[in-house]
């Protein structure tokens, strides 16, 4: 175990463009983020490029949101979300979750679980997850989340990478 100690701050010349630049380099799978809004009683959604295992005991995941989200606070009050994991070919779910205007589910085939999430109907798998931590990631908040049940499926997941959604694809070499 390292004893080296970092300093508090670190002075970064990153410009936000240039981060963002070289970070597309990087292929993310898509997930759906959904609850049911307490206030509405309606589905709420977000797709984050974000998700990933952090914990096997106890199992926990995590993603980011970034602050500015309209859609995460409706997430946040139910405190119990499921996530979806978009399967290649479901790039007009992906659009529609991540539209800013309308009813994002209008056109979203989904069935209701026992915790009143929705799991997208023919994604790779569902994980319902209750919310354990909110911390400060800059302009994004980091989500810590507990698994509660998950269910995986057959298929080719959803990639973004470089602005573009697509499906992975087995390189020559394997």
């Amino acid at each position: 175990m390292s004893t080296e100690t970092f300093p508090d701050t670190v002075a970064s010349t990153i410009s936000p463009d240039h981060f963002r630049a070289v970070m597309r380099h990087l292929p993310t799978g898509v997930a759906a983020i959904c609850a049911e809004d307490p206030e509405t009683g309606g589905p709420a959604g977000l797709i984050v490029g974000t998700f990933q295992s952090l914990s096997l005991d106890p199992a926990l995941v995590t993603f980011s949101v970034a602050r500015t989200s309209s859609s995460w606070p409706k997430v946040a009050r139910a405190r119990w979300f499921s996530v979806s994991l978009l399967a290649d070919g479901q790039q007009p779910i992906c659009k529609a979750l991540s539209s800013k205007t309308g009813d994002k589910f209008q056109s979203i085939s989904w069935t209701k679980s026992q915790f009143g999430t929705p799991h997208i109907d023919g994604a790779l798998g569902w994980i319902d997850c209750a919310i354990r931590e909110e911390l400060d990631g800059g302009d994004h908040i980091l989500i810590v989340a507990e698994v509660l049940q998950m269910q995986a499926a057959e298929g080719e997941p959803l990639v973004f990478h470089g602005g573009r959604l697509g499906s992975f694809r087995e390189s020559a070499a394997s």
